[in-house]
């Protein structure tokens, strides 16, 4: 049987630099205001719905220092928060997180990463016949404002399906209501990522009213494949 034709956009390694806090359901209000302070007003804020699916390789690599090499790979599915079911209206992008840096005094969390953006054809097949299958998955959804045109600010909710592969079975993660904030900058090379871990550390005192934003610890952002 054919297979539908598949093309996809690979982009360069980029450094991904970032900060994280979880913010008090009662909170949240506040946070949106001081953001639509901060980036400009209501019409700055992005909705955001990303379904999220994790894979693993098929094949087990033998115990040793190359199991090491072994990546996850992430789909996002990035849907129309008006219209989440019309698959001809999400972007698919396929994301290789790498090994973040130790904890090394940087006031952020650092690690390489590449994207590649699916532009047609069935994305998990792809993945599929890249060698990988299904693992784990998730639902996003929240918003995100951009403060000076480089800080994405992501203020969102996890959401755990109910029923594999099924956006409409998705329960709220945590019954507290707690929302994660993310804030982050992309730096195109190593020499950028001192000044953007810099930035993102000042930016800190923004947001200390809310919510208290941390650098994560490397071990929590390690992509490691659980093999059984």
């Amino acid at each position: 049987m054919a297979t539908s034709k598949k093309h996809t956009n690979v982009g360069v390694t980029h450094y991904e630099c970032s900060l994280h806090g979880l913010l008090n359901n009662d909170h949240e209000p506040q946070l949106r205001t001081r953001l639509e302070a901060l980036c400009g007003d209501t019409e700055s804020a992005h909705r955001e719905l990303h379904h999220e699916i994790s894979c693993i390789p098929c094949v087990e690599t033998p115990i040793g220092p190359l199991r090491r090499e072994d990546h996850v790979l992430r789909l996002r599915i990035e849907m129309d928060p008006k219209d989440p079911l019309n698959q001809n209206k999400a972007a698919n992008t396929i994301c290789l997180l790498g090994h973040p840096e130790p904890r090394s005094g940087r006031g952020a969390s650092v690690r390489p990463a590449i994207f590649a953006q699916v532009f047609s054809g069935n994305a998990p097949q792809f993945l599929s016949l890249l060698g990988y299958k299904y693992n784990s998955e998730f639902v996003r959804k929240g918003y995100w404002f951009l403060y000076r045109n480089t800080f994405k600010v992501i203020v969102s909710q996890i959401y755990q399906l109910e029923e594999e592969g099924s956006v409409q079975s998705a329960q709220l993660a945590d019954p507290q209501g707690s929302w994660i904030v993310q804030v982050s900058a992309d730096a195109l090379s190593q020499e950028q990522v001192p000044r953007m871990c810099e930035q993102l550390d000042e930016i800190k005192s923004l947001f200390e009213d809310y919510v208290e934003l941390v650098v994560v610890d490397h071990a929590f952002l390690e992509s490691k494949i659980p093999y059984n």
